[in-house]
């Protein structure tokens, strides 16, 4: 099982621990120690949040759909209602949870990101 939990902003790369609009969450796979299995960094901006990235250790697409949703989720908790995906790892996992192109961009809107995959016939 992996656990997901929020950021310490000394975890934070150096180049967002200044940034009072970054957060992130780590991923820890519990059936292997508590090892950290991948990170997910992110801005939150109003009402819009940036992904800036995405990185599951061992390649693992179930990771990266986590950290993800996780970033989604704590965006929604906090009245954000866009997100862009700029992250360049994990593209295809954005994809499937749908994210579409605009303007050049992967963006949604986070509930309907966050919905299964039975409410986005594809």
């Amino acid at each position: 099982m992996i656990k997901f939990v929020p950021c310490a902003p000394d975890e934070l790369p150096d180049n967002f621990k200044t940034d009072s609009s970054a957060a992130g969450y780590i991923g820890y796979d519990l059936s292997d120690g508590g090892k950290k299995c991948g990170e997910c960094f992110f801005h939150l901006n109003g009402y819009s949040m940036n992904i800036d990235y995405v990185k599951s250790f061992d390649n693992d697409d179930d990771t990266v759909e986590g950290l993800i949703r996780s970033a989604l989720n704590y965006g929604a908790n906090r009245n954000v209602y866009l997100a862009n995906y700029l992250a360049e790892n994990g593209r295809n996992v954005a994809d499937l949870l749908g994210f579409e192109i605009n303007n050049g961009i992967l963006t949604g809107e986070i509930p309907q990101l966050l919905a299964g995959s039975c409410c986005k016939h594809k």
